[in-house]
């Protein structure tokens, strides 16, 4: 198996066709089928719209060197000088520059809004706890927002560093970002922040400093309202030079997750299990965010198998990160992000010795 259209069916038979399917699973392997089969074992991401019948997903994928890498720069060879492509091409080939001091990605790509046939360059996610120096700094910020600038394709990132000095002198106390994030071939220009550590006093006010012109109070009741199911949340803010724009992200954990530090949060798909997430799901199927057939396929989506194939025997670890929950304009939607491992046996035995 040399790309992930052929590994992927391979998996089919694992994947709830409630959530994935059809239509769907077309456009997921025409989008992202020529990525190496080894994007499998780096983990790969599913987003997946909760009260929506059709069974489609978002794509997303780590990077990390070797053949995803290999891929990526040689897939962006012979782009134009200030595009994302051939940002992502320098950055996987090694090429010496401003942002080599990246160490690890995530690309997600936007299928279900695009279509089968438009191709959006991915958002970039950018972790800062790369950064040598706290992002209150002058120049951890200057650094960071010119790696979001490149990323996004352009040779001035003076916007994108007045939204990350504004975000981070409307930070509560105790709040961190956790991730940053390009958005190429989007209108307005912005980027995307994901924030650690902020409380639900902190939440109105953090919100208010930052001018999101949303309903702050219809926030907190949903927050509220979510307190027997999750009490732990990391607001996703898309911020412009002039404020926060439109779209709220509530990213939503289990409540056996608010014990753990913020940064092991992002790989709960590893350490919950269908029992961890269930009277959340139910409580979104009572809220009407999550329609019956979707929570049946998200209790059904964590797992781990061994899977026999004609080149050996693989490992299949399946499980649920987070629960998206967005406020647009008036509207609440809900989005769950599951997440995917699938390699050799030999490599899960290697992991196991090495812990």
């Amino acid at each position: 198996m040399r790309r992930l259209r052929d590994t992927l069916p391979v998996l089919r038979p694992w994947i709830p066709e409630s959530l994935l399917s059809g239509k769907g699973w077309d456009h997921l392997l025409h989008r992202i089928g020529d990525l190496p089969a080894a994007a499998s074992a780096n983990a790969c991401g599913f987003e997946m719209r909760l009260s929506e019948p059709e069974p489609v997903a978002d794509f997303s994928v780590t990077v990390v060197d070797g053949q995803v890498s290999r891929h990526l720069a040689a897939d962006g060879t012979g782009s134009l000088p200030c595009t994302p492509e051939a940002w992502l091409a320098r950055h996987c080939a090694g090429t010496p520059g401003p942002d080599d001091w990246i160490d690890w990605m995530v690309l997600a790509y936007d299928i279900v809004a695009v279509g089968g046939a438009r191709r959006l360059a991915p958002v970039v996610y950018l972790s800062p706890a790369s950064l040598r120096h706290p992002l209150g700094t002058a120049e951890s910020q200057i650094r960071l927002a010119g790696a979001l600038g490149r990323a996004a394709g352009r040779n001035d990132f003076n916007q994108e560093h007045r939204a990350l000095a504004r975000t981070i002198e409307a930070l509560p106390s105790g709040a961190t970002i956790i991730f940053a994030a390009a958005v190429p071939d989007r209108r307005p220009r912005f980027i995307r922040l994901v924030v650690a550590g902020v409380t639900p006093p902190q939440l109105g006010p953090f919100l208010d400093r930052l001018e999101w012109k949303g309903s702050i109070p219809a926030v907190l009741r949903f927050l509220s309202g979510m307190n027997d199911v999750s009490t732990c949340f990391m607001p996703a803010i898309d911020v412009g030079e002039r404020g926060a724009l439109a779209p709220l992200g509530l990213e939503m954990y289990p409540n056996r997750s608010k014990d753990v530090d913020d940064r092991a949060l992002l790989s709960t798909w590893l350490t919950t299990t269908a029992s961890d997430w269930r009277d959340m799901v139910d409580h979104l199927v009572t809220m009407g965010l999550c329609l019956p057939e979707k929570a049946a396929g998200l209790i059904a989506w964590p797992k781990c198998h061994n899977v026999y194939g004609s080149q050996g025997v693989f490992r299949l670890y399946m499980g649920i990160n987070h629960v998206k929950v967005t406020f647009r304009e008036g509207r609440v939607e809900a989005k769950a992000y599951a997440g995917l491992r699938f390699f050799p046996l030999a490599e899960a035995a290697a992991e196991s010795q090495a812990r």
